[in-house]
C-alpha cells in the first residue's frame, strides 16, 4: 500500500521550487502517494507560468530539465498531485478553479492535513 506524502511548498527561490518537485517525484516514482500543495509566493509562480524562473546558469550547463515538465510527468505517469489550499488561493490574490490555475484540486486545509497523517509531511 502506498504511503501518503504530503510536501507543502511556501519558499519562494528556484532552489525550493527544484527541490520540493524533485523530493515529490521521486517519492511518487518509489509508489508513494504524492501531494505537493502550493502556497503564497510558490502557488502564484505556478499559477502565473513562472515556476521554472529563476534557475541558474549551472542547471542548463547540468542538464536540468524544467522542473514545471518534471511535475507534468509525475502528474501525467506516477499520479503525483498538484494541490492548493482554498484559502491559499485567496491569499495569494488569484482566483478561478483548480483547472484555470493549472492545478490537481483545490483542498482545504484540514483535507490536506488528514492527507499527510500516517505519511510523511515535508515543508520547504
Amino acid at each position: 500500500m502506498a504511503s501518503p506524502a504530503l510536501f507543502l511548498l511556501r519558499s519562494t527561490g528556484w532552489e525550493a521550487r527544484y527541490q520540493a518537485a524533485t523530493l515529490a517525484a521521486t517519492a511518487a516514482a518509489l509508489g508513494d502517494d504524492v501531494r505537493l500543495a502550493l502556497f503564497f509566493d510558490a502557488l502564484r509562480a505556478w499559477a502565473l507560468d513562472r515556476f521554472d524562473e529563476g534557475a541558474p546558469h549551472e542547471a542548463a550547463a547540468a542538464g536540468v530539465p524544467s522542473i514545471r515538465e518534471t511535475l507534468d510527468e509525475a502528474r501525467a505517469h506516477l499520479g503525483l498531485r498538484v494541490v492548493a489550499c482554498d484559502t491559499a488561493v485567496r491569499l495569494a490574490g488569484l482566483s478561478g478553479d483548480a483547472a484555470a490555475l493549472g492545478l490537481d484540486a483545490i483542498e482545504s486545509l484540514p483535507a490536506l492535513w488528514r492527507f499527510g497523517r500516517g505519511g510523511a509531511v515535508v515543508s520547504i
